[in-house]
């Protein structure tokens, strides 16, 4: 890990100077299906901000195509793969070379590369979103299961470079081999955790979500506190629906000049009535090995291991 250098005014981080909460690239980091998105797309209602339109796996996986899985360290981040991550970034969120509003991105399998990230774009400030891990398990179980969504795919393969071709060629292996052992999309989704794909064979749907969601917080939880701590902030997503001070910290952080913009589409389209959905989608069995895989991290960020289901037996 690189040690800030310099006092508390000015701070360097290695040869950068360290962003103030005004300025530098905003990543949102979290596990599939944690509300990642939502809170993507709420941010870039300011005017400061510009996102990239989805998940830019391919960017950051450039020059690592062919690693089995996703957690790169820095040592991975080498000059060639730095130059092209962000300008390639900074085109897809429509930012133009003297444009100074602040890239937004998110890309779930960050979650297990936080270092990686930091490496590439050290003047970040990282917002990290846990949602209940149980709750992102039965939506990623859905995920899971789901053919592809052909269109979204359509527009991220016109953007896709030849030098990307790698990438593309994983997506259809992955398909394919999905479709053989019998699901309607791809033999694995989402981020992939060290092991996920030796998982996916021999453990249950559950087991091997659960574990995508345990392996990415936990990752994220651990590498996010290494980085300085004025540049990281974490938030609950229930918190964030339930209690508007929570919102309130997060755009403090960010010191976004039009907050009130923010906040105004947050109260538009957040959606309240869906955060206990997972206790009548899940039979009691489903419930009680996700929780047990998911123990140590639902305990870490305060989550009551008991609950009130009224799942079938």
């Amino acid at each position: 890990m690189r040690e800030p250098a310099g006092g508390a005014e000015g701070l360097l981080y290695g040869n950068y100077p360290m962003s103030s909460p005004e300025s530098g690239p905003v990543i949102l980091i979290g596990a599939a299906r944690s509300g990642t998105k939502f809170l993507r797309d709420i941010l870039n209602e300011s005017e400061a901000l510009a996102r990239t339109p989805y998940d830019a796996s391919y960017v950051w996986r450039y020059g690592n195509e062919n690693r089995p899985d996703d957690a790169f360290s820095r040592e991975d981040a080498g000059a060639r793969v730095r130059g092209f991550a962000l300008p390639t970034l900074r085109r897809m969120a429509g930012l133009g070379k003297t444009d100074d509003r602040r890239l937004l991105e998110k890309t779930v399998g960050n979650a297990l590369r936080v270092s990686f990230v930091d490496e590439i774009l050290p003047d970040a400030r990282f917002i990290h979103l846990i949602r209940d891990g149980r709750a992102v398990t039965e939506s990623a179980m859905r995920m899971w299961q789901a053919p592809p969504d052909w269109s979204s795919l359509r527009t991220k393969l016109r953007s896709l470079p030849l030098s990307n071709a790698g990438y593309a060629l994983w997506f259809a292996r992955n398909y394919v081999s999905g479709l053989l052992s019998g699901r309607s999309g791809g033999k694995v989704w989402g981020p992939r955790y060290p092991g996920m794909m030796e998982d996916a064979v021999k453990l249950s749907l559950e087991e091997v979500c659960a574990k995508q969601w345990t392996e990415s917080v936990a990752s994220a939880r651990v590498q996010l506190a290494e980085l300085p701590a004025q540049r990281v902030h974490t938030v609950r997503y229930e918190d964030m629906l339930g209690d508007p001070a929570s919102l309130d910290a997060l755009l403090d952080f960010l010191a976004l000049p039009d907050a009130d913009r923010v906040r105004t589409a947050f109260e538009a389209r957040a959606a309240r009535g869906n955060l206990d959905k997972w206790q009548a989608s899940l039979s009691r069995e489903q419930a009680d090995t996700i929780t047990r895989i998911a123990e140590p991290e639902l305990t870490a960020f305060g989550y009551p291991l008991s609950d009130n289901t009224e799942n079938t037996p």
